[in-house]
């Protein structure tokens, strides 16, 4: 029988193997939660800063419901639109859907409108963003007057 000395975990050239999986398996287990880390995915779209056009179901309401100067919230479906009249026979409206999160704005104040989940505010004449979250203006919904009646939709 020939004796051999005893090999140890700590002895030189035990287990070569072993120890190089063992120091290899940290990365390994962390190297997918450093590349998500270090951003390596599909960038998000930008999102658009530019005022949409909408539709919604036709809806037929009296053009003296909307006084000069005011805007008021009007149901168009399941939509809720805000029709205003800036000046004397111009009007307007747009989707009441928030466009940061899609909460339902309410007319604060004459032409002024507001978002209750983040606060962000709008113009009733223009539709366009006047205070942040939201990062574009209202769609715009078209709308018709004739003979004292406007048609949404």
């Amino acid at each position: 029988m020939t004796d051999r000395p005893a090999v140890t975990p700590s002895a030189p050239g035990a287990c070569p193997q072993r120890r190089a999986f063992l120091a290899a398996v940290p990365g390994v287990v962390l190297l997918p939660g450093v590349l998500s880390a270090c951003g390596i995915t599909q960038p998000a779209q930008p999102v658009s800063t530019e005022q949409a056009t909408t539709t919604v179901p036709s809806t037929t309401i009296p053009a003296a419901e909307i006084p000069v100067g005011t805007a008021t919230s009007v149901k168009a479906g399941d939509a809720t639109v805000i029709v205003a009249q800036p000046t004397e026979g111009e009007f307007v409206a747009y989707s009441a859907r928030c466009t940061h999160q899609g909460g339902i704005v309410q007319v604060v104040q004459d032409l002024h409108l507001r978002c209750p989940l983040h606060g962000a505010e709008f113009d009733g004449a223009t539709g366009e963003n006047t205070s942040a979250p939201a990062p574009r203006p209202l769609d715009v919904v078209p709308v018709s007057e004739s003979d004292g009646q406007l048609t949404l939709g």
